[in-house]
């Protein structure tokens, strides 16, 4: 919602997702966690954490694809960062 009311006034504004919006994701048994990011693929499979990590990286699209619904219906432009992971 923040980002919708200063989205029309503030130059360069960017909105990172790193998970589900804060009231889906406080109520998964595993939330997002940065730190996860830092774990590698043998451990999350041994930790029983894939299918938890699955969800939360779905989660993060639902987000995005959220935030750019509701800039859409603002009138509001926007564009992808297509350089953003060169």
């Amino acid at each position: 919602d923040e980002l919708i009311e200063i989205a029309d006034h503030v130059a360069n504004i960017s909105a990172k997702h790193e998970g589900a919006d804060p009231e889906i994701d406080e109520t998964r048994e595993h939330p997002s966690d940065i730190l996860d990011y830092f774990r590698g693929k043998l451990e999350i499979q041994e930790s029983g954490h894939w299918d938890f990590m699955t969800e939360n990286f779905m989660d993060k699209f639902i987000a995005l694809n959220k935030t750019a619904q509701l800039l859409t219906e603002n009138g509001l432009s926007f564009l992808a960062a297509p350089d953003l992971h060169r």
